[in-house]
């Protein structure tokens, strides 16, 4: 069990915690954390899900900290549902009503993690261009720029826009995300039109964190973004 090569057993575990005269309720806990733990996570339970998907839900509810910038599309863990499906049919106009259903669902629940009790901190950060592209229609966008707004006054999530006036940026190279983990080391997921990767090496991060800071650099502060987002609402909706 220490060296990983056998997992946990509950069994073995309860002999451990009363050998170790741990006190009742503390071992009590213990189980229940060891038993939960078992448990999968609705992603893997989910049918006909995207292996990738899969991995970096994985991800995102095991990260303390998510930075992710986009370029084209609202990040998915703030999109409403009715932005998901016009873009997800938009990207693949062969899904069927009910598989479209299903991604969009899983895309929902996926969201669930920034509002549980040891939420990550995330950091959205937009191009605006993203937010005037017309996905669905102006009403499907008027709510998703709504909710933005609604969901960068929580407190753990910061959403900025960054504008097209700041001209080329590192942004330019297209969308990442960050993740930061208790005691893992962190990861950069990237895709593209046709492959999605993650990236562990030093190298690779120092790049991207790089990258984030330039374009953080020329990116309009969250005060300011909730200020653009609300503007925008009153224009689309005059």
């Amino acid at each position: 069990m220490e060296t990983g090569v056998s997992g946990l057993q509950h069994e073995d575990v309860a002999v451990l915690l009363g050998f170790y005269k741990v006190p009742a309720a503390r071992r009590t806990e213990l189980l229940d954390l060891l038993r939960r733990g078992d448990q999968k996570g609705w992603w893997e339970r989910q049918a006909n899900l995207p292996s990738i998907w899969r991995a970096v839900i994985d991800f995102e509810n095991k990260a303390r900290r998510i930075q992710n910038y986009e370029n084209m599309v609202v990040p998915g863990l703030l999109q409403t549902g009715e932005y998901a499906a016009a873009m997800l049919q938009g990207l693949d106009s062969t899904l069927s009503p009910v598989e479209l259903d299903n991604l969009v669902a899983s895309r929902i629940a996926r969201q669930t993690l920034l509002t549980r009790s040891n939420a990550p901190q995330f950091l959205a950060v937009i191009h605006e261009a993203a937010l005037r592209v017309p996905i669905g229609g102006a009403g499907v966008m008027v709510r998703q720029l709504r909710r933005l707004m609604e969901l960068g006054e929580y407190r753990n999530i910061s959403v900025r826009m960054l504008p097209t006036s700041a001209g080329a940026t590192a942004g330019l190279r297209g969308p990442f995300m960050i993740l930061e983990f208790a005691e893992e080391p962190a990861l950069v997921y990237a895709e593209n039109q046709d492959t999605a990767m993650f990236q562990e090496e030093e190298v690779d991060l120092a790049g991207y964190r790089l990258a984030l800071r330039n374009i953080l650099n020329v990116s309009l502060a969250p005060d300011a973004t909730a200020e653009w987002l609300s503007a925008t609402v009153a224009e689309m909706t005059a």
